[in-house]
């Protein structure tokens, strides 16, 4: 239950914000993402659990943001400020959750998003990041730093 209020929590700060309506979203091989991430034509933000991270690493150039945490809102927001333009992507461990939270950031109105498939470990529909060799670093570790958004 208490997912649901964050969830709606994270919709109702973008209604509120009035970020811009007539999205659509894309759906992007993690290759692709990592390539446009370095470009930095777009941010990618793993909507992971902490515990997920530690089990996989994550992707040098995400950004983390914790779907479940109470803060998921305001990170979200902090990380759209600081650039308004950029395209959002999210991924998660299979693809399902960043899939759920960009449809529902869709329908909420928000624009500019991306749903990185097959996720971190991969699944039916693309085999991800790890299967594609593409590079990870610990939690901790700073971001890759050709990536000009910072972790909020």
């Amino acid at each position: 239950m208490q997912k649901f209020i964050r969830i709606f929590q994270v919709f109702a700060l973008i209604l509120v914000t009035g970020t811009a309506a007539s999205a659509e979203i894309t759906k992007m091989t993690a290759d692709v993402a990592r390539e446009k991430a370095l470009a930095g034509e777009l941010v990618l933000i793993d909507i992971r659990r902490p515990e997920e991270w530690a089990q996989t690493g994550v992707a040098d150039v995400a950004l983390l943001n914790d779907m479940t945490d109470r803060d998921f809102v305001a990170r979200l927001y902090a990380i759209r400020a600081q650039s308004p333009d950029v395209t959002l992507a999210f991924i998660c461990r299979t693809g399902g959750r960043s899939g759920y939270v960009t449809k529902e950031l869709e329908k909420m109105g928000m624009s500019g998003l991306v749903d990185v498939v097959g996720g971190m470990v991969g699944s039916p529909v693309d085999k991800g990041w790890l299967k594609r060799g593409l590079p990870v670093r610990d939690p901790g570790a700073p971001v890759n730093e050709a990536v000009t958004v910072a972790q909020p």
